[in-house]
């Protein structure tokens, strides 16, 4: 590794693949402070805490960003790559100091349509100055990343303000997912979420065959951690990395596919009982005997019927649950008579196309906070109009 020095410490760079998921290549390098003083090595933060002063900071930015742009100017791709920069907050505390860091990168030789800055979204939040230094950069053509996106208290405003072109979830989101899957599911949500706001996401803390399998899951466009690449002088290359990640891709395409053959089988029973029991209730079968077909699936956890204005008659009719099923703590939500649902989308499709059977997106059910999906049909009973439902829960990961 070549060093140089600064301000009595010795530097250098490393550098980390940045991998696209879907092109299955490297997209991008991270270029990683490695420091030392004397003999004894320091951490990125350490060596930027030596020096105290914002502007000292700011020259320690500025030389290991050109430093940084040099090593990988002369880097060889076959394929158009990004340069990703962590950038200190002096740097962006003026805009002239925001304006030297673009100069010297380009004196660097480096394009910044080539270079990705990465900021720390919680630095942002403590001080407004530092947003006009990000826009300086944006406006002289660099793309931006929010950087450790789900630590501390990120803020989904400062994201739509700062409008990323990358936002880098924090690697205790994905430790998180590992362990809850309901976090799983927030994960692929907030993946979403971004995509919405028109930012690109990177999934940090990539290590094992598991951490990899839920990156795929989420829908995350890159990834990066130790699984893909360590950080080196000479970092791994696409023929090393793509043969790992196309292991843990086969392996999640084999699970999808017996997943989607379960679900199909498992809907495909739940639409038959469903049907024959809207018959029964059109031939004037008192609700809770229809029903029998249905609440004797498995998966299907209540059914329910609601007026032409979405106004729930009756109660639940509910499957035979074990006790401990029940959850106390959402006693107050369980008795639904009354209850109006006309704004759900499985009550509006319904009456939009009588006698077509509609199956909802999965959501969240107020009833019970599980998810499910709502299979709902709009029938005559009594020559007068009424949607019949009935809540199915969905495969958990």
């Amino acid at each position: 590794m070549k060093e140089f020095e600064h301000a009595g410490l010795k530097l250098g760079s490393h550098f980390q693949p940045i991998y696209s998921l879907a092109h299955r290549r490297t997209i991008g390098m991270e270029a990683l402070l490695r420091a030392r003083q004397d003999t004894s090595p320091l951490t990125p933060a350490e060596a930027f805490y030596s020096v105290v002063s914002p502007e000292r900071r700011h020259q320690l930015d500025l030389a290991a960003s050109e430093a940084h742009a040099v090593r990988f100017s002369q880097m060889q791709s076959d394929h158009p790559c990004w340069l990703f920069l962590n950038i200190d907050a002096a740097s962006l505390s003026r805009p002239e100091r925001a304006m030297a860091l673009a100069n010297s990168i380009k004196a660097a030789g480096v394009d910044p349509s080539q270079v990705v800055l990465e900021v720390l979204e919680h630095v942002l939040e403590v001080d407004e100055a530092l947003i006009e230094g990000v826009n300086v950069l944006k406006g002289s053509g660099f793309l931006i990343a929010i950087d450790d996106f789900g630590v501390g208290h990120s803020n989904l405003d400062r994201v739509c303000q700062l409008e990323p072109d990358l936002v880098k979830f924090d690697r205790h989101l994905l430790r998180a997912a590992v362990h809850q899957p309901r976090t799983r599911n927030l994960l692929a949500k907030l993946v979403r979420l971004m995509h919405e706001i028109g930012a690109l996401v990177v999934e940090e803390g990539i290590e094992t065959d598991q951490d990899v399998l839920i990156a795929l899951e989420s829908g995350c466009d890159l990834v990066q951690g130790y699984f893909v690449a360590h950080p080196s002088d000479q970092p791994d290359q696409d023929h090393i990395i793509t043969p790992r990640i196309d292991e843990r891709w086969d392996e999640l395409m084999a699970r999808e596919l017996l997943k989607r053959k379960l679900t199909r089988r498992q809907i495909e029973l739940a639409r038959q009982s469903f049907v024959q029991s809207a018959i029964s209730l059109m031939q004037g079968t008192p609700f809770d005997l229809a029903a029998k077909p249905m609440l004797a699936l498995p998966d299907v956890v209540r059914c329910f019927l609601l007026d032409s204005a979405g106004r729930q008659i009756g109660r639940n009719l509910n499957s035979r649950q074990p006790r401990a099923a029940a959850n106390p703590k959402f006693a107050p939500l369980v008795d639904t008579t009354g209850a109006v649902w006309s704004r759900r989308s499985y009550f509006q499709h319904a009456v939009d196309q009588p006698g077509v059977l509609y199956m909802s997106e999965p959501y969240l059910s107020m009833t019970d906070t599980r998810s499910c999906v709502t299979i709902s049909m709009a029938i005559e009973i009594d020559e007068i109009m009424h949607v019949l439902c009935a809540d199915v829960l969905i495969p958990q990961h």
